[in-house]
């Protein structure tokens, strides 16, 4: 296998691992433990909300896989088209950690999973994680690519 053969399928690995962590982790995590869908103190709206948010995030996940294994419109675009919707998945977890003060937000639930080392959120760091697996993977997929 050429050297940007082994790029593309190294990139497109990457990729796949970024999105399959928000694609598959949070629907687990979320639903089936009591700190998020069935947490006793959530008023059923924002329960909604999170199931929504839950679903759209993975169906995102899903067709993004789709796109970059399946490749529909050609390998350059589903790459990039995978690599731009887990970004903006991913990049609007980041937004809304970013943004906590402004609504009064928490990364966790105080009940949930305790912070890793030094007190930093476990999600910060898996979300953190996949973002740049993402865009690394993307950036070796597509210079293989060209």
């Amino acid at each position: 296998m050429p050297a940007t053969d082994n790029r593309a399928f190294i990139g497109k690995l990457l990729l796949t691992v970024g999105t399959a962590i928000y694609t598959f982790l949070p629907p687990v995590v979320d639903i089936l433990t009591p700190t998020h869908i069935f947490h006793p103190d959530w008023v059923p709206h924002a329960r909604f909300h999170t199931m929504w948010a839950i679903i759209s995030a993975s169906t995102m996940g899903l067709i993004a896989l789709w796109m970059l294994w399946r490749k529909p419109f050609g390998e350059q675009a589903g790459v990039t088209t995978a690599a731009l919707m887990s970004s903006g998945v991913l990049g609007s977890f980041m937004v809304a950690a970013l943004a906590l003060p402004l609504y009064g937000g928490a990364l966790s639930d105080p009940n949930g999973p305790p912070p890793i080392a030094e007190g930093v959120d476990a999600n910060l760091v898996t979300f953190l994680i996949a973002l740049t697996m993402v865009l690394v993977g993307w950036r070796l997929a597509s210079r293989a690519e060209n």
